[in-house]
């Protein structure tokens, strides 16, 4: 092999190390103003996805924005298992029960097979609904976690296709217990 070629697969290598390391990425932290979270191994933002932020709209009609989306696995239209984190204020005069119920009444598409209970975990309380409803042309599995800070709305979000939402569980988990407001 010539001293060119030899030159030109070392320099292909080398350029090709770093986008396999892109593409195996392990966990790491997501910081935002007013929380943080861990993204795990194989996880990525809809930003590093698709090119643009995710942060744009209301999340799946309730009423709150949406500021950050992960999605595993990774890559482009690939996503199968999903964690959001939207935020909408609470309204003067209002509470996070009633918010909370309001919101899944008057949702549409209508949510199906729903469980809520009061969510306590270390510093985070507040409510927790699961439920199916479609969206596209899939039904999809929702945890959905309404938590209040400083006069705001956090909703923190998973959603997966019904049969394999089992399968993320741990994953949702390690997310949630990683999950942290600033001060």
């Amino acid at each position: 092999m010539s001293t060119l070629k030899r030159i030109a697969s070392l320099f292909g290598l080398l350029f090709a190390m770093p986008l396999a390391a892109c593409g195996s990425m392990g966990p790491r932290t997501y910081e935002h103003e007013a929380f943080t979270f861990t993204i795990p191994a194989g996880w990525q933002t809809m930003e590093e996805a698709f090119g643009r932020s995710a942060s744009l709209g209301e999340y799946y009609g309730l009423g709150v924005q949406m500021l950050v989306m992960i999605q595993y696995p990774a890559g482009r239209g690939k996503g199968k298992a999903f964690f959001a984190v939207a935020s909408s204020p609470l309204t003067e005069g209002q509470d996070l029960e009633t918010r909370f119920t309001q919101t899944y009444q008057t949702a549409f598409p209508e949510p199906k097979d729903v469980s809520t209970r009061r969510f306590e975990e270390g510093e985070l309380s507040g409510y927790e609904i699961t439920y199916k409803r479609p969206w596209g042309e899939y039904w999809w599995q929702f945890c959905d976690i309404w938590l209040e800070k400083d006069g705001a709305i956090y909703v923190l979000s998973f959603h997966a296709l019904p049969e394999s939402f089992a399968t993320y569980s741990d994953t949702f988990e390690q997310i949630l217990k990683s999950f942290q407001f600033k001060d």
